[in-house]
């Protein structure tokens, strides 16, 4: 039903010829790879390899790839052996660099979070909030129990953002108090119709950095007002996402701090608890929306009793490198990503127990094994190293990731880029591509150039107010300072109707996100996902060969990150 390799390759030559002609202008100087060998690398990235990876990755016998089970190390096995028939190598004693996770699993009927007050000599009736139907809290860190009180601040939208003139803070000293904090950005206004990047979801507005810059102001809590409109999914997704085992890393003594309680409550429990005070949420919404605002007391007092059962468990990256061929450059890399883990083993749907994640992310994985193919055959290789990371724990909350962030096997400062591939088309080849991040940093004109030549334009951020860009293992990287891409494959199908892309994503969120049924389809078009490890590759490739590094732009909240990482 889709374009088979033997068609892909009668078609070849008229599709690459603009770009073998660029390629010969491109690098004819320097020690570069030649057009030819270029485009030898390139049609090593095959449709019959892709499917081959993506059938073991996607097995059953792998039961869902989970971090800390039998078929998640026999995929990090795997992955191992591809990256050394590749000819990668190791950049420790082996490709694993294996780390410790935590789970957490709170227990609801020894947990409570009860607001009372105002005042201390207050006799009114505490209010207890229902769990998991009005609030769900945690520990920030996996303990087994934790009892946090302390005053409750309404904190706005809980941003200091200095390159936006927005300080929600002020000089107030916010040790030992709980944090009520909106989701999202503050609205953008006709005057200032940019602020805060518009439509789109800033850093800012996730939870994540909320969370943190409670942890930096020395909060002993902070609570999430959530708001469908606001976080872009309802409440029944919080019940169900943060009522289960929860991961994270081991603390470190010299880590970042954490805000002890951590929660979402309801808009509804929001309103009454602050009615006790006798202040409006909307009040303080439509406050909070402007420059002038600073956090508030509000005199009530909130109590977070959590208990929670905590388990060890172990996972590894899978990481490789291609050592660059120049020596004055070699401990310069670029980073490429996909992460091997999903789901495991869960709740039936239709008799079938097994989260395969074939699409997610085993596809993705399949694709960056073919870059480590293409690269492993370069001769000369690039100037700068290439190192190739599929990370364990994405599902758990970017933990491999952030794991390499902490421990980088390359020091960040020397890393010149990263591109991350979540999802590789199993759909076809499109017309398009969308390069989360192009905007950001001067790694867009580099995609952008790269594509064009593909015959494939850049499509915009499909939901930009959904913040995609903070969800995927990219993330820590960015957040650390290194310019960072996410690269997509595009939904204008080449042979299929208009809207059909957009019809069969749809059905792949709706039906296959996060179930069994997202499993190996024998007979699957991966024209697209040659098309998009193709471009994954060339791009890695320019950033490796080039001359200088990429740059965030000015407006990026993540170039302050980049600046003191390089001394400037």
């Amino acid at each position: 039903m889709g374009t088979r390799t033997g068609e892909l390759e009668g078609r070849a030559p008229r599709r690459w010829s603009v770009l073998a002609a660029t390629l010969l202008a491109a690098f004819v100087l320097g020690a570069a790879a030649s057009a030819a060998n270029l485009r030898e690398a390139l049609d090593s990235i095959t449709e019959r390899d892709l499917d081959a990876h993506l059938r073991f990755l996607a097995s059953d016998e792998l039961r869902g790839r989970a971090p800390g089970t039998a078929g998640g190390d026999a995929a990090a096995a795997y992955i191992a052996a591809q990256f050394a028939r590749a000819g990668l190598e190791p950049l420790g004693p082996d490709f694993l660099q294996t780390f410790d996770v935590l789970g957490s699993t709170v227990d609801p009927g020894a947990s409570s979070l009860v607001i009372t007050g105002p005042g201390a000599a207050s006799a009114r009736a505490p209010l207890s909030a229902a769990y998991p139907a009005e609030a769900v809290v945690w520990p920030g860190v996996a303990e087994s129990g934790i009892d946090v009180e302390g005053e409750i601040v309404f904190a706005g939208y809980g941003i200091a953002a200095p390159e936006y003139g927005w300080d929600d803070f002020g000089s107030q000293d916010l040790s030992g108090k709980v944090l009520l904090v909106l989701v999202g950005d503050p609205p953008a206004s006709p005057m200032e119709p940019d602020l805060f990047a518009g439509v789109a979801l800033t850093y800012y507005g996730r939870w994540t950095y909320k969370l943190e810059e409670a942890a930096r102001r020395g909060a002993a809590g902070a609570l999430l007002v959530h708001s469908t409109a606001r976080a872009g999914y309802p409440w029944g997704v919080v019940e169900a996402s943060w009522t289960g085992e929860q991961f994270s890393l081991p603390p470190r003594p010299d880590g970042a701090p954490v805000a002890p309680l951590q929660g979402w409550v309801t808009t509804d429990f929001a309103r009454r608890l602050l009615a006790r005070a006798d202040l409006d949420l909307g009040d303080l919404t439509a406050r909070a929306a402007r420059r002038e605002f600073s956090a508030l007391r509000t005199g009530l007092v909130a109590r977070g009793t959590v208990s929670a059962s905590v388990r060890r468990l172990q996972t590894a990256n899978v990481v490789g490198v291609l050592p660059g061929g120049d020596e004055a450059v070699r401990p310069e890399a670029v980073v490429l990503t996909a992460h091997y883990d999903h789901l495991g083993v869960g709740p039936a749907v239709d008799g079938d127990s097994i989260y395969n994640g074939a699409y997610d992310n085993a596809s993705g994985v399949s694709a960056l094994l073919e870059v480590a193919e293409a690269f492993g055959s370069l001769d000369p290789r690039p100037r700068r190293s290439v190192v190739l990371i599929a990370t364990a724990a994405e599902e758990a909350g970017l933990l491999g990731a952030e794991h390499y962030v902490r421990h980088p096997l390359v020091p960040l400062g020397r890393t010149l880029a990263i591109v991350n591939v979540d999802g590789a088309n199993l759909w076809g080849e499109t017309n398009d591509v969308v390069a989360m991040g192009a905007d950001r940093s001067t790694l867009g004109l580099v995609v952008r150039e790269r594509a064009r030549e593909m015959g494939m334009r850049l499509a915009p951020d499909r939901a930009p107010d959904r913040g995609f860009f903070f969800r995927s293992d990219h993330f820590p990287f960015a957040r650390a300072g290194v310019p960072a891409l996410y690269l997509e494959h595009g939904l204008s199908y080449r042979g299929r109707p208009a809207g059909w892309g957009e019809r069969r994503l749809a059905r792949y969120d709706e039906r296959d996100y996060h179930q069994p049924s997202d499993e190996y389809e024998p007979g699957i078009d991966l024209s697209g996902a040659v098309q998009q490890a193709r471009l994954v590759f060339l791009v890695g490739y320019d950033v490796a060969q080039g001359d200088a590094f990429p740059e965030w732009f000015e407006s990026s909240e993540f170039k302050p990150a980049r600046d003191r990482m390089m001394g400037r």
